[in-house]
């Protein structure tokens, strides 16, 4: 018991010692996810609100991304799947709607984008984590639109 103390203490110092350094190791992480995400998707960060969660069981020990990734901002929903972005506006958004499937405990929903009298349909995973919230707030931003329809038990 008293190593498992002395052990504790020691990585205590060595946190408190080294902080510096650890959060300039984050933020050197962070600038390079920028810079990443920047060369390709040619697309800011920072600026985009993510609504897809990203990350997937595959199996038992791997994780999967999810693709393609869903972000949005003022103006616009973006698909990004790799280098590749698609770009729709939100005012094009006809319907956001809850299917009845769910994939690893994350519901599916359907968004359904009309462009050029045509119909375009995505199919997104989302679930109880901090994307949960960036979806709704995107529900929001679609229901701002009075042509479209949204499943509005889930507007915040």
């Amino acid at each position: 018991m008293s190593y498992f103390i002395i052990s504790i203490f020691v990585i205590t110092i060595l946190l408190m010692l080294n902080w510096k350094r650890i959060s300039i190791f984050f933020e050197n992480q962070l600038e390079q996810q920028e810079i990443d995400f920047k060369e390709r998707t040619n697309l800011d960060l920072w600026k985009l609100t993510k609504i897809s969660p990203g990350i997937t069981w595959v199996g038992i020990d791997q994780f999967q991304f999810s693709n393609p990734e869903f972000y949005f901002d003022e103006e616009f929903l973006y698909i990004i799947d790799h280098t590749k972005v698609i770009k729709h506006t939100i005012k094009n958004i006809m319907a956001v709607k809850r299917t009845i499937y769910t994939r690893n405990d994350r519901r599916i929903w359907e968004i359904v984008i009309n462009e050029n009298d045509n119909n375009i349909v995505y199919k997104i995973a989302t679930n109880n984590s901090l994307t949960t919230a960036n979806f709704g707030k995107f529900l929001d931003k679609v229901n701002e639109n009075p042509d479209s329809v949204v499943d509005s038990k889930w507007l915040l």
